[in-house]
């Protein structure tokens, strides 16, 4: 799989950065490097795009998915992590903002449709594990 997506939890919330490529609320994920496990790329990357330092991500799906510019089939691994405690964010290049997104909010228009749908399900799923 080309790239890795993680699902950062918190109470009933999930954590979303403001891109500054693509302007738009994500999940912290990107490009698996040379060499790479996907489980490595999603360790590395949410470290650079938030500052969290974590190694015990919970791998949860495969979302496979089309995208027009250009038109392809991807792939991504998606990861989760559960925190019990908000940790201290790092704005940087990438991330230029956090926010705690309750999936059962709408979605704003300036959120990635795909990357909260990605979270809506690992929420959900989450919430139904625990029941």
């Amino acid at each position: 799989m080309p790239a890795s997506l993680v699902v950062v939890m918190h109470a009933n919330t999930v954590l979303m950065l403001f891109d500054s490529w693509r302007k738009q609320w994500e999940l912290p994920g990107g490009m698996r490097e040379q060499g790479e496990t996907a489980r490595q790329a999603a360790v590395r990357e949410l470290h650079e795009e938030t500052g969290i330092r974590a190694m015990d991500l919970t791998f949860v799906a495969v979302a496979e998915f089309d995208l027009v510019a250009p038109e392809r089939r991807e792939l991504l691994a998606v990861y989760r992590l559960q925190l019990r405690v908000v940790p201290t964010l790092t704005v940087n290049d990438e991330a230029l903002d956090f926010r705690w997104w309750p999936p059962t909010s709408p979605i704003d228009n300036d959120m990635s449709p795909l990357d909260a749908e990605i979270a809506w399900r690992v929420y959900r799923r989450a919430a139904t594990a625990c029941s």
